[in-house]
């Protein structure tokens, strides 16, 4: 035998050695996977025949019960039960695939359900609610055969195996009548009551401000777009489109066009009624042709954008935020008042930094909060606020008044926490309001 062929024979053994030892490797993976999804398994069905057997004894306790408040008592646990077994639902469909809809189905039914009969003032439930009540527990019964099948069998059975336990327990539940609302009058009744329907009042934000023509609103729209809407000879500005909003009111779209109805520009500019810019959009996408026009840096964007602010609102806005992300330049401006930052009212620019051009612009956020009046004025001095922060956090700087939630707050940089950068005190009750999390 000369070198080459035992060469050959080495490199052949060395590959077999190689391959057997990863066909035992990933024998073992899939192996140990395997076994954790049978312990998965079974500790799911455990769980789920747990708080079932838990969910039918409180409905069976509701129908024994004497007095109205035992009853309510145990269908509040048939409920609490319901939501448990809702958690698991959720937690096996992700982490072992499971599809039950028919077995989630009449659980998430049942316990929007049971908050009706668990709100009779009645000694006794009607005819209706025993009924509903009762194919809840015929549910119950025949789902809980099942789910104690897949318990036992879960450690010695095939995922395949398993999976043929849930469609047979599938295919019993959809033979059962499930829980029905339908034409049930006093249920839809008490369901309004919970959430009963207020008809918004329209236009709200600039209720009692002056409403202004088409014609007037396309002045107004050509003032704010300014060198964007370069009119020229032949070209005017018409009102597209529009429509209405509680909040808002009567808004109308106006673009730049030819006499013909051709559209000149490719913005589009969104007033309210009462005159105020709410919106520009840029339609369609930027040429290879255009992109290689000019570009724009940030002080470019920011300059460009001050120029626009000044014809949009008499109320300087601070900028705030400025981010470069892939082609876009977007700012962001707030009012400051009295030296109080309001972020709930922002506005909002981006810019393509290949041309320069304006790509939108939003003002909804600031005339959502327009009307509002905001706590400017503190209560509480920083150094008294700060008595109110617990014993575990350390802080780290100064804090600033800022507006959250509607309400005006010391927000305290804090180290102590991870993953808490402030922690904010209620610069006027020193009551906590929440924290900065980030982990």
């Amino acid at each position: 035998m000369n070198v080459r062929t035992k060469s050959i024979i080495g490199l052949l053994c060395v590959t077999t050695i190689a391959g057997t030892y990863f066909s035992y490797t990933e024998h073992q993976k899939n192996q140990q996977w395997e076994q954790q999804q049978q312990r998965n398994t079974q500790y799911w069905s455990h769980m789920q025949s747990f708080y079932l057997r838990d969910f039918d004894y409180a409905l069976a306790e509701s129908l024994a019960a004497s007095t109205i408040s035992d009853r309510q008592a145990a269908l509040q646990s048939a409920i609490e039960n319901a939501n448990l077994i809702l958690e698991y639902v959720r937690i096996g469909s992700v982490t072992m695939n499971f599809q039950t809809w028919a077995y989630e189905t009449f659980i998430s039914d049942g316990s929007s359900y049971l908050a009706y009969p668990a709100s009779e003032k009645d000694n006794s439930l009607n005819p209706d609610q025993l009924e509903q009540i009762e194919r809840l527990r015929t549910f119950a019964k025949t789902a809980l055969p099942y789910l104690d099948q897949m318990e036992k069998k879960a450690t010695i059975s095939s995922t395949s195996d398993i999976q043929q336990i849930l469609t047979e327990m599938e295919e019993a539940l959809s033979q059962l009548d499930s829980v029905s609302t339908y034409g049930n009058k006093a249920f839809n009744e008490f369901l309004y009551n919970l959430n009963p329907y207020i008809p918004p009042k329209p236009g709200t934000v600039f209720a009692g401000e002056t409403k202004y023509t088409a014609t007037e609103l396309a002045a107004k729209a050509e003032i704010f777009m300014g060198e964007a809407w370069n009119k020229g000879a032949g070209k005017q500005i018409v009102h597209i489109s529009g429509g209405s909003s509680a909040e808002f009111g009567e808004v109308m779209d106006f673009k730049l066009s030819d006499t013909e109805g051709k559209s000149n520009s490719s913005y589009v500019a969104t007033l309210s009624k009462s005159g105020h810019v709410l919106q520009v959009t840029r339609k369609g996408s930027i040429s290879e042709k255009e992109a290689e026009e000019q570009s724009m840096d940030l002080k470019q964007a920011i300059a460009v954008a001050d120029i626009w602010m000044a014809r949009w609102s008499d109320e300087r806005l601070t900028l705030v935020a400025k981010e470069i992300k892939e082609t876009s330049i977007y700012l962001t401006y707030i009012p400051v008042r009295e030296q109080v930052p309001i972020p709930q009212m922002k506005v909002v620019w981006k810019f393509d930094r290949r041309t320069g051009a304006l790509n939108s612009f939003n003002a909804f956020n600031y005339f959502s909060h327009y009307n509002k009046t905001f706590p400017l004025h503190p209560k509480l001095t920083a150094e008294q606020a700060s008595e109110k922060l617990g014993p575990n956090v350390n802080v780290s700087g100064k804090p600033k008044l800022k507006i959250h939630n509607a309400k005006l707050i010391y927000a305290f940089p804090v180290t102590g926490i991870e993953g808490v950068s402030h922690i904010y005190v209620n610069a006027r009750t020193g009551a906590s309001e929440g924290i900065d999390y980030n982990l």
